[in-house]
């Protein structure tokens, strides 16, 4: 194993699918996926303490112990934490839009790390991705379209809407959902 991976007591049962959640929010929904799919392994991913604090006293109060959270910098914890051809699904449900166009380069999907999401997902791994900016969508789609490993499917389904897409939705925000499956 490199020294820089995550220990496999983080990554959970191996014989179990593993789902990366990146930028989780207030973990809500986290904890609600972790609690209807006991047989799955979830990792989630947040830089900000309020949400990593609230998700673990969550993961107390509902005796979850299939669910692991790192802090830090999503890239970073993919880059050297994650083992190549690991993750079954990632999750970027209402990333950082960075609205304002000379910000847009500060966006998390981008080129590159669509690229790094390649690596890390198994043949036939699913990237879900949700947004309530336009322009995030366009871009999202912009993206995967040059890309001739990922197929577009249709979107999955959740359970509950995130902290943000509530947020999004009382704005009048249309919610635009994709689902794009390693093909190769």
């Amino acid at each position: 194993m490199d020294a820089g991976l995550l220990p496999s007591n983080l990554t959970g049962d191996p014989d179990f699918p593993l789902i990366l959640d990146i930028g989780f929010g207030d973990g809500e929904l986290l904890i609600s996926m972790a609690k209807n799919k006991v047989g799955t392994n979830f990792i989630g991913i947040e830089v900000y303490d309020a949400g990593i604090g609230h998700c673990l006293k969550l993961i107390e109060q509902n005796k979850i112990n299939n669910l692991k959270l790192v802090c830090g910098d999503a890239v970073e914890v993919m880059q050297f934490g994650i083992e190549n051809e690991s993750l079954d699904e990632i999750n970027l449900l209402f990333p950082d839009p960075w609205p304002k166009k000379r910000h847009h380069k500060r966006r998390i999907i981008n080129p590159e790390f669509i690229e790094l999401m390649s690596k890390k997902l198994v043949l036939g791994g699913l990237v879900n991705i949700s947004t309530d900016w336009e322009n995030y969508a366009e871009q999202v789609l912009d993206l995967f379209d040059q890309r001739e490993d990922f197929v577009k499917k249709p979107s999955f389904t959740r359970d509950e809407n995130t902290k943000f897409e509530k947020r999004g939705i009382s704005l009048g925000h249309e919610i635009f959902d994709f689902t794009y499956k390693l093909m190769s």
